[in-house]
């Protein structure tokens, strides 16, 4: 078996493979094979941590995982790669090392530090960091991750359901949601917000969030009347719970985007009517209009339209009656 081995490795040294060697009868890479002590190797690792050298850090966390796993001092060594990974800016393999420590033991030293850099990991991908293609370390970064990040998101909600970063992390998770065009689930999730963190400043950008969301809805699906409704009682929640608040005028004017907006249907199909010289159904869009949205920007130049059919039909019935 070693024979075989060693002829696998003077095969492959020349193509390049010359940092493996033999390890128990196995092919291992040279740098994983421990030349000191499981102490010295944790000393080591704990040296290039203090002084944020991330690449020798890895080498001797690997040779402590390959090495010396079933020692105490393998131990934490999945939190000490994670954020290596992270400084060097690989946050797929970083959440990998920090899902691996948070699952292996039933109170990790680090909990909250790695939590808190799975936030930060969701916040990265989030953000526009990518994966590496099809998973693999040796080929480009190209993968969006906004599934990743809402995961994670999840991880970090279950951990601390009442912390600060759960509110942030509601808030991201409901953001890629929004731009995914899953409008239900983003909602609820700005709404658990809510419910949540009341007084929080967050919660304010996530009364503004859904109403935005209502109109990207509208605009994506179809102008339901329900949606209007649902947002201005947003609207008016927002207003009761933040009395006074600045923000309040970005959500009173969104809501008038969105009445605009449902305006502006009701209007083409007025200008159709009126196109084809049926009046009294384009009067009836237009009177619709000045009755439903009249603090939009489309109710003035409806009442002018509607001057305008109304004195047609004047003229018109006025030479009927010739």
């Amino acid at each position: 078996m070693i024979f075989r081995y060693a002829i696998l490795f003077l095969t492959l040294a020349p193509l390049g493979f010359a940092d493996y060697t033999l390890q128990d009868g196995k092919l291992v890479e040279r740098e994983t094979v421990a030349t000191l002590s499981d102490q010295e190797h944790y000393s080591g690792m704990i040296d290039a941590f203090e002084s944020l050298d991330w690449k020798r850090l890895i080498r001797e966390a690997q040779i402590i995982s390959r090495n010396f796993s079933s020692t105490p001092y393998a131990r934490d060594v999945a939190y000490y790669l994670g954020v290596a990974y992270f400084h060097m800016g690989d946050y797929e393999l970083a959440n990998v090392e920090f899902t691996d420590y948070l699952t292996r033991q039933a109170t990790p030293k680090f909990f909250d530090s790695a939590i808190q850099y799975k936030f930060e990991i969701a916040e990265g991908f989030r953000t526009g960091k990518k994966k590496h293609f099809l998973g693999l370390q040796a080929l480009p970064k190209w993968t969006p991750a906004g599934s990743d990040a809402i995961s994670i998101y999840d991880e970090v909600i279950s951990a601390y359901p009442h912390h600060e970063l759960a509110a942030y992390s509601l808030f991201g998770k409901a953001q890629i949601l929004s731009k995914r065009e899953d409008f239900r689930a983003s909602i609820e999730a700005y709404q658990t917000l809510i419910r949540r963190f009341p007084k929080h400043p967050l919660s304010i950008e996530s009364y503004i969030g859904i109403g935005e969301v209502y109109l990207s809805q509208a605009e994506a699906e179809y102008p339901d009347p329900d949606f209007l409704d649902l947002a201005e009682l947003n609207l008016r929640k927002f207003k009761t719970s933040f009395p006074g608040e600045e923000k309040l005028e970005i959500a009173e004017g969104n809501f008038i985007r969105m009445q605009d907006y449902y305006a502006s249907c009701f209007f083409d199909t007025a200008k159709f009517y009126e196109r084809t010289k049926k009046w009294g159904a384009a009067k009836i869009y237009y009177q619709k209009i000045l009755a439903t949205y009249p603090n939009s920007e489309i109710a003035t130049k409806s009442k002018a339209r509607l001057e305008n059919i109304q004195a047609k039909i004047d003229r018109i019935e006025a030479k009927r009656a010739k």
